[in-house]
């Protein structure tokens, strides 16, 4: 238990620290696709190196947050106050993915404004309105999206029957792409609420809200031609 409890929170805190690098990332490729700039992967990477520190306070906080949360959970559902059905309720996997997704509303409304601030320049860290609610309601479709695509790939997983470890260790790989591919969704629509909190410098807020769809497809055609591809 000595090395097994904090091999695991640290395991958890670098997948934490992936997604975070994951997010500031995806807003960097968005900003150069904005800024009619050619994206690449390097350039992308470099501008995250100053960020190191806020990287690593960020993940501490959504590790706080996540394991505050969790143990309310597992206090309300194990404590011998509550009631049995309770108890039998919350080993079924229906309540746990709409316990989940409730989780997943309430961990984004405390830390969407953080996120966007984590993606937004120093001098000018601002919050829409409506950024919070936006944001929020994003980080739960797409966990949502997520416990769809995870359940159909379970489904599909307990028909397949492998040979080895390695087949099985490469598909659980591949299967984790798949279950984590909406979160781009999420990235992009964080990245995109950063840069309309920027102000007149941001081009969401420099656009009619009717015309800022428009224009960014324009760009991301123009990001395709760039590599010789039709769109």
């Amino acid at each position: 238990m000595m090395v097994i409890y904090p091999l695991g929170t640290l395991k958890n805190f670098l997948e934490i620290c992936f997604f975070v690098v994951a997010l500031i990332a995806t807003k960097n490729l968005v900003q150069m696709i904005l800024d009619e700039r050619r994206p690449g992967m390097i350039s992308t990477l470099r501008g995250i190196v100053p960020q190191y520190r806020e990287v690593l306070l960020f993940s501490l906080k959504y590790m706080a947050v996540m394991a505050a949360f969790g143990g309310i959970f597992i206090g309300l559902a194990s404590s011998p106050l509550s009631p049995d059905h309770l108890q039998e309720l919350s080993s079924s996997k229906l309540f746990v993915y709409g316990v989940g997704l409730v989780g997943e509303g309430c961990l984004a409304w405390l830390l969407v404004p953080s996120a966007i601030r984590l993606l937004q320049r120093p001098e000018r860290r601002t919050i829409l309105t409506q950024g919070r609610k936006i944001g929020a309601t994003f980080a739960v479709t797409t966990s949502a999206g997520s416990l769809a695509l995870q359940y159909l790939v379970g489904k599909a997983e307990a028909t397949v029957l492998l040979d080895n470890q390695w087949e099985s260790n490469s598909i659980a790989a591949v299967n984790t792409i798949i279950i984590n591919a909406p979160q781009v969704l999420l990235f992009i629509a964080l990245a995109l609420l950063a840069l309309q909190a920027w102000g007149e410098e941001g081009f969401l807020a420099a656009e009619p809200e009717t015309n800022w769809g428009n224009r960014l497809l324009a760009r991301l055609r123009r990001a395709r031609e760039w590599k010789g591809d039709s769109f």
